[in-house]
């Protein structure tokens, strides 16, 4: 149906002009090293006919460097050609240049790619502060890597060396010293020449702002902090104070009984005088309020701990009746403790079912612990036990989110939805409930069209038993629209087909447009307007940039929300069903340097998730399974018991073959699997191939009953230098 579909859509729609005929790249994967293959994807790649490869010279003096070397071209056709860079080259930068016979394109492996720059405070920083890049091939020498910041108007540049970094991120602290101004940033990873630099984004630097908000002592208001006497009307006296001018409103050592919610008004703080000495407590009650604490914008809770039995949300940002307010920012939660159950105590059956149906009614799964929205938020080296999720971010921007202990509740979980510029390192994530799991990156709202750019990294996830045991997943079923598309400008394309009937966001605004097939396939773009079929014509949408090749009546497009540029790195996954997958929808990302153990595993996988969902660009690097048996775990909970599994994997309805490759250009490289784990690529039928421009090499697969699979659904499969022990069954 799909295919005829598309067969009449070229006979009776004029196609635009012939694209010209000289190749074009889109992608290839990097980091590489020697003896590493690199895919190319593009458009006419059929046409190259030599692809020569020499390594850049390090530094001014230009040593190291080689003159160009031809290579042998790999599994070639029109959307793809494969080489392998030469064993005897050193690390480093590497210039490759494809010939055609209209000429030649070179490229660059291993300069940086940036995927985005976050400072402590978005996109500003003052004098002594951080400026944070991620992306591919970051640093690569930290003796050596530098970052250039070169200022808009007058003035000197000024050269920041990295304070910590590797392949997939930096750290750069700006001195006391420099000047507030705009800022254009250039980054070397540390190889290549000093000239060899990229664009990133710019920063702006503001002059600190000295802290000179007024204290406001809740004992000076009435409170005792004995645990007893109420404090509630004290605290609230303390709170109307402060939001007068701004203040911190300060509680000494002692135990505070809290009735009802506490609003905190913008540019108030409730701090502490530390963790361990002060205590918010909270009655039992039998109908909570809906926030125990709550504000709209520029608001932090620090050095303080929070009790409570029965409760809804214990913390919430951004909302205004549930609901996202604009510009919303400057939301921080540090050093806070928060210990609610609404199961404390003995409980009898009934009282345990009847409260758990209570929240069911009112929240499903989404009753939160910390519930936050909006620019610049922060949750650092809090410990959080609730009764439901245990962090919730929607629509989050510039969120850091560092050093907690993320205990999920009954069916709870931590979600990051529709978020952009998040960074999630050295968290504790586990369920305090046998019934608990563990969380996503997804776009599980109406509101939202994308998720991207997450640094997920060095936390640890453990202990998760419940619902679906995933530690680590992207998720959002659905999309806009799949079938023929034309370019009518660069920039512009006509959908004629059907939209999806099961449109779930509100706006078409931020989707995420790929080729899957025909002329230009590999291609991707963000939709930045939308106009339906009206008298004049099909349905178009106009693209945040110009495609390098143009669509005609061959092509196809899927319209689905953003998944991008995930960074899950350096991360310990134990006695969880799936460690991390990328579930559907996915772009540019990276799982690497992870390690499992007793997990069903780490996935990528395109899907048919009540949409054409394709995974593109995704690269498995330098992970380990440690102890791979695995049980009840696996994306669906397939693995009853068996072997965890490096899986790449095009999953389709039940009975739909007849689509394009929903998975193309992985990597596979220099994973490690000790025991009772193997590696498996399926695409399912070889008539319609799922999977195409996979690359398998380097790793080492310890004792297993099944080892490396690669059915016949995969097309243009490169498999070299792996290590396989298959035991008896």
């Amino acid at each position: 149906m799909f295919r005829s579909l598309c067969i009449a859509f070229a006979l009776i729609v004029l196609a635009v002009a012939d694209a010209d005929a000289q190749p074009h790249m889109f992608w290839f994967n990097d980091p590489v090293g020697p003896d590493d293959t690199v895919i190319v994807t593009g458009s006419q790649l059929d046409a190259v006919t030599a692809i020569s490869i020499s390594r850049v010279p390090d530094g001014a003096s230009g040593g190291d460097g080689s003159a160009p070397r031809s290579v042998e071209l790999i599994q070639q056709d029109a959307q793809s050609v494969k080489f392998v860079v030469p064993k005897e080259f050193a690390p480093g930068v590497y210039r490759f240049t494809l010939t055609y016979p209209q000429g030649e394109s070179a490229a660059l492996l291993n300069r940086p790619t940036i995927y985005w720059v976050q400072t402590s405070l978005g996109d500003t920083v003052s004098p002594g502060g951080e400026v944070r890049i991620f992306g591919r091939n970051i640093v690569r020498r930290l003796d050596r890597a530098k970052l250039i910041m070169v200022p808009e108007r007058a003035g000197q540049p000024v050269t920041l060396s990295p304070s910590a970094g590797n392949l997939w991120h930096g750290r750069f602290r700006l001195p006391d010293t420099v000047a507030p101004g705009d800022y254009r940033l250039r980054l070397s990873n540390g190889n290549g020449t000093d000239e060899d630099v990229v664009d990133a984004e710019r920063i702006h630097v503001v002059p600190a702002v000295a802290e000179t908000g007024a204290i406001f002592n809740v004992r000076e208001y009435g409170a005792f902090g004995d645990g007893v006497i109420n404090a509630s009307r004290a605290v609230r006296a303390a709170i109307s104070a402060a939001q007068q001018g701004g203040g911190t409103v300060y509680f000494p050592r002692g135990r505070y009984l809290i009735t009802g919610p506490l609003m905190i008004p913008p540019h108030v703080t409730l701090k502490g005088e530390r963790t361990d000495l002060v205590n918010l407590v909270w009655s039992d009650v039998e109908d909570p309020p809906e926030a125990l604490i709550a504000g709209t914008s520029h608001f932090a809770i620090e050095d303080l701990t929070i009790y409570a039995s029965r409760h809804r949300h214990i913390v919430a940002g951004g909302f205004l009746n549930g609901v996202p307010i604009p510009n919303a920012s400057d939301i921080a939660l540090r050093r806070v403790r928060i210990r609610a159950s609404a199961f404390r105590g003995h409980t009898t059956a009934e009282q345990t079912y009847q409260r758990m149906l209570k929240i069911e009614q009112q929240y499903g799964q989404f009753l939160d612990t910390i519930r936050l929205t909006g620019d610049r938020l922060t949750v650092t080296d809090c410990d959080v036990v609730g009764s439901g999720r245990s962090l919730y971010l929607l629509k989050a921007s510039n969120a850091v989110i560092s050093g907690n202990i993320l205990n999920n509740g009954r069916l709870g979980w931590y979600s990051f939805t529709g978020v952009k510029r998040v960074i999630f390192e050295n968290n504790t994530v586990t369920a305090a409930d046998l019934q608990g799991t563990g969380g996503s990156i997804n776009t599980l709202s109406p509101d939202v069209t994308g998720s991207e750019n997450v640094f997920f990294a060095n936390n640890i996830s453990k202990a998760i038993y419940g619902w679906d045991r995933e530690a680590i997943s992207s998720d959002g079923g659905g999309g806009f629209y799949f079938g023929p598309a034309v370019s009518v400008a660069p920039d512009q394309l006509s959908l004629p087909g059907p939209a999806n009937e099961h449109v779930i966001a509100t706006t078409w605004v931020g989707a995420l447009v790929m080729v899957v097939d025909g002329l230009g396939a590999g291609q991707f773009a963000r939709v930045v307007r939308f106009d339906p079929a009206g008298n004049n014509g099909p349905m178009s949408v106009t693209l945040d940039r110009k495609l390098a090749v143009d669509l005609d009546a061959t092509s196809v497009v899927t319209v689905v929300q953003m998944h991008q540029n995930y960074l899950i790195v350096d991360n310990t996954f134990q006695d969880v069903g799936v460690a991390a997958q990328f579930y559907g929808t996915g772009l540019n990302h990276v799982l690497a340097g992870n390690v499992a153990t007793r997990t069903g595993g780490f996935f990528d996988r395109g899907m048919t998730y009540h949409h054409f969902q394709p995974s593109w660009q995704v690269q498995l690097l330098n992970n380990r399974i440690t102890e791979g048996n695995a049980y009840q775990a696996g994306p669906d909970r397939t693995i009853a018991s068996g072997e965890a599994l490096i899986a790449v994997q095009a999953v389709r309805s039940l009975g739909v073959w007849n689509l394009p490759p929903l998975v193309r250009g992985v990597i596979v490289r220099g994973n490690r699997m000790d025991n009772d784990s193997h590696i498996e690529v399926t695409g399912v039928t070889p008539a319609f191939p799922g999977v195409r421009d996979v690359v398998i090499e380097d790793n080492v697969i310890g004792a297993s009953r099944v080892g490396l699979v690669i059915d016949r659904g995969v097309l243009l499969t490169t498999e070299r230098r792996n290590t396989v022990n298959v035991i008896d069954r």
